[in-house]
């Protein structure tokens, strides 16, 4: 009886084969500093903030004029505004600084990437790629304080005695290698700025120093309407103090009423109350800023129809449902338009906190 001898060629043949495709793989897998690929990430890089600062021109176009009409509802926490986005390379984190300055042409210096194009108020006389030497008398410094100093300017020239509703800043611009000396006209607007992030969540939050808006969001918005309503929602977040320890109370009466929420406001989470508050004060800011509300509940059944079973977080995180703050948006609508139509101020009907 003959035995089969093993055959080892298959196997052999298995082994070799293996062998050639992992070399095949080591010879065109580059490494991660070859030129080929640091030129290949640079170009994303830049792409993606190119992207980012597309998705910021349109927020600012919403968000700027929104934070300057809501300036009565923020009381004292208001700051000067100027029509215009400026930044330098510290206002982008360590691993954008070399994007932005090949893509935007920033260096240490506070410049002006883009103004607003305003309809009433007085045109800016700031253009896109302006250097800021000096506002309101004081030199902006090159670097990080140059940022603080802006900041603290702005402040300061908002919360003067007596308080007005708009001014002007002289200041001083390098422009096209030569020093310009401009008068800035200047807004009174709530003291926030609301920043983009790249981030595939409908989400946005109040820190409380600025309105962080997902890339995501601003996609599943593309009407500036509903962009306006997510950020007074936000913004309604800081001037009630929901970021903090306080606790806001009042504004669910009135519209509310109804509803089921001013009831649940009073014996459930802090986080049921606030949310309804931030949904009524925020459509009165937006309704002041001018825009047309009308039919602005269809965001709340969007939202329950396309996030239905999503873990939510930020705007739609809590209760009440996305049904709830449906019915309170349109009741909210029903008594803004009657005190439009009646000339009444837009006013909440209560603001109280304790």
């Amino acid at each position: 009886m003959n035995t089969p001898r093993p055959s080892f060629f298959p196997a052999c043949a298995s082994i070799a084969a293996t062998f050639v495709l992992t070399a095949c793989a080591a010879s065109i897998r580059p490494a991660s500093d070859d030129p080929d690929v640091v030129q290949e990430q640079a170009l994303q890089q830049s792409l993606s903030l190119n992207h980012r600062m597309t998705l910021q021109r349109r927020l600012d176009d919403v968000a700027i004029p929104l934070l300057e009409h809501s300036a009565p509802f923020c009381g004292g926490d208001v700051r000067a505004s100027l029509g215009a986005h400026i930044a330098s390379l510290w206002s982008f984190e360590k691993e954008e600084r070399a994007a932005a300055k090949q893509t935007l042409h920033l260096d240490d210096r506070l410049t002006v990437l883009w103004t607003l194009d305003r309809k009433q108020a007085p045109a800016t006389p700031l253009r896109a790629g302006d250097v800021l030497l000096s506002v309101g008398g004081k030199p902006l410094p090159a670097g990080e304080k140059g940022i603080d100093r802006l900041n603290d300017v702005l402040v300061d020239a908002a919360r003067a005695k007596p308080a007005k509703r708009e001014g002007w800043l002289e200041a001083v611009v390098q422009r096209e290698g030569q020093s310009t000396a401009l008068r800035l006209p200047y807004t009174t607007a709530c003291n926030y700025t609301a920043v983009t992030r790249m981030k595939n969540e409908v989400h946005a939050e109040n820190d409380g120093h600025e309105i962080v808006v997902n890339s995501a969001l601003m996609r599943f918005f593309p009407d500036n309407r509903d962009l306006a309503i997510v950020l007074g929602h936000e913004l309604a977040n800081g001037v009630l103090s929901h970021g903090g320890k306080t606790r806001a109370v009042g504004i669910v009466d009135g519209a509310l009423g109804g509803t089921g929420l001013a009831q649940e406001a009073l014996s459930s989470p802090f986080s049921q109350q606030f949310d309804a508050e931030a949904d009524y004060l925020g459509l009165y800011m937006v309704a002041a800023a001018g825009y047309d509300i009308d039919g602005a509940e269809r965001i709340w059944r969007e939202l329950g129809v396309h996030t239905a079973g999503a873990r939510k977080k930020g705007f739609m995180s809590t209760p009440p449902s996305s049904a709830k703050r449906f019915v309170a948006m349109r009741r909210t609508i029903a008594e803004i338009q009657a005190k439009k139509k009646n000339g009444a101020p837009l006013v909440p009907l209560a603001t109280s906190k304790s």
